[in-house]
């Protein structure tokens, strides 16, 4: 397939927010994108908006064939196999119905080495959304 999607997500323990990094490469153009979240309770589920993130990317791109990639293994198996947790469960079939739009579509588990910007830019949508939430919180209120 001629486009490649890569996405990754982190989690704070102590703020339970994720920052989620995704990127969508072919031969016309490279995008980069990412996004913090607030209040995230599992590493699982995190990983799962950050794949959502690509593959609705990807059909805004009109993109017809893309191969997904991420490095959790759990995510990918839960996909693949049409068998996620319950706390899964409304993520991957938001994933399932995104994707019906793409002519082929796979979702492939790759190791974490190769996964090295999408996670860069996760812990950099994390970092970025903790200065946000501080500042947003030291604002005093108007008057």
């Amino acid at each position: 397939m001629d486009t490649i999607a890569r996405s990754d997500a982190v989690w704070s323990t102590t703020t339970k927010n994720a920052g989620l990094g995704w990127l969508v490469i072919n031969r016309e153009q490279r995008t980069l994108q990412k996004r913090g979240v607030r209040v995230i309770y599992s590493v699982l589920v995190e990983e799962g908006l950050a794949l959502k993130e690509a593959v609705a990317t990807c059909r805004h791109q009109d993109i017809k064939e893309v191969q997904f990639e991420s490095d959790s293994t759990q995510l990918i198996k839960s996909i693949n196999k049409k068998s996620p947790t319950l706390e899964m469960y409304g993520i991957v079939e938001d994933i399932h119905i995104l994707a019906s739009a793409f002519d082929r579509v796979a979702f492939e588990w790759i190791p974490r080495k190769r996964n090295s910007e999408a996670d860069m830019l996760a812990k950099n949508a994390l970092l970025l959304y903790k200065q946000e939430v501080v500042v947003a919180d030291l604002m005093p209120p108007a008057n």
